[in-house]
């Protein structure tokens, strides 16, 4: 009973990771038409942090240890300030479900990262995988440009998918002693700090404009954030590492259906094609061969789910993004969503 209770109780959550995620590209199109990207990443990392400041007062956020601050400071300069202006600043000229399907790419330059930095071997199939994925991104590009889309703009969400993977990779090893709340709370802060000078103009663009823009970023901070985070730590606890994967393949399909759904925006079909190998390239690369024969006495791998160590227990290595394979954003720190 046990065992079929984790293997259908994660699906509810799972479809509100993806759509709250998904929900964050059209959400920036319309934040976009008020606020320019500088203004909309310091108010959805103020909105964060502020909503987690009762978390730091009652102590459900960790002290941060003198020694881990520069790793959570590039973690917060990569993956939520590096990672939201280059994505905002792309999405100006090219629509959300294309950026989303641009943004896939994100755990195969982690993979790429983890081999260079982490010296990890993803083996043939990660590399495989590396560059089918990469192969879709620029068919995706091409099909996009063609369309009347900016190569720029494309590449700059593509360097921003980058930089989310090289903040999984400094978060690796921070969330065996912080947990995913104590990394978006850090990580929002040290965030901050390169754009605190343009939060006078902040504060000037949300006093003009109207309140769908101010919903939109408000909905960024909370919904994408902070709920997807939640609802993302519920996947964690009763999935495992495999099938929590999947959300992050249902990322780009949720971001297609609510841009086409809100603003009539269709990708053209080279564009889903190339998205469709995006998927197939994470896909594969994730997908780790199944050992030949199980050694009996140790501990149980993380898709087990008897008394050894589950998903919910693992450190954010063990999250789809952080590795390539195995939440987030935000999250994943889902923040980088």
């Amino acid at each position: 009973m046990t065992a079929e209770r984790r293997t259908t109780s994660p699906w509810t959550f799972m479809a509100a990771t993806a759509i709250l995620w998904g929900s964050a590209f059209p959400a920036i199109r319309v934040a976009l038409d008020g606020y320019s990207p500088t203004s909309i990443a310091i108010l959805r990392l103020v909105c964060a942090a502020a909503i987690l400041v009762p978390c730091a007062l009652t102590g459900r956020i960790s002290r941060l240890r003198r020694a881990d601050a520069l790793r959570m400071a590039g973690f917060g300069l990569t993956g939520m300030t590096a990672y939201q202006l280059l994505l905002y600043a792309g999405e100006r000229h090219v629509e959300g479900g294309t950026a989303a399907m641009l943004v896939a790419t994100s755990p195969v330059f982690a993979t790429l990262l983890g081999m260079l930095v982490l010296k990890e071997r993803p083996g043939s199939r990660g590399i495989v995988g590396l560059l089918v994925a990469l192969g879709g991104a620029l068919l995706v590009a091409i099909a996009g440009g063609a369309g009347g889309g900016s190569h720029t703009a494309m590449a700059m969400i593509v360097v921003a998918a980058a930089a989310q993977a090289t903040s999984f990779v400094l978060q690796k090893p921070l969330l065996r002693r912080y947990s995913g709340l104590d990394c978006i709370f850090y990580g929002s802060l040290f965030g901050l700090l390169p754009l605190l000078f343009a939060v006078p103009d902040a504060v000037r663009q949300s006093a003009a404009v109207g309140w769908r823009q101010g919903t939109a970023v408000g909905w960024l901070g909370l919904g994408c954030t902070v709920l997807a985070f939640c609802t993302w730590s519920r996947v964690l606890r009763a999935a495992t590492a495999a099938t929590s994967s999947l959300v992050l393949y249902a990322v780009p399909v949720a971001a297609l259906a609510l841009d086409a759904a809100l603003f009539g925006n269709v990708p053209a079909p080279l564009a889903g094609v190339g998205g469709l190998i995006v998927l197939l390239g994470v896909a594969v690369a994730a997908t780790r061969r199944t050992p030949p024969r199980q050694k009996t006495g140790g501990t149980e791998p993380i898709a087990s789910s008897g008394r050894g160590r589950t998903a919910a227990d693992a450190p954010a290595a063990d999250t789809p993004a952080a590795d390539g394979e195995r939440a987030r954003g935000h999250h994943a720190v889902a923040a980088g969503r």
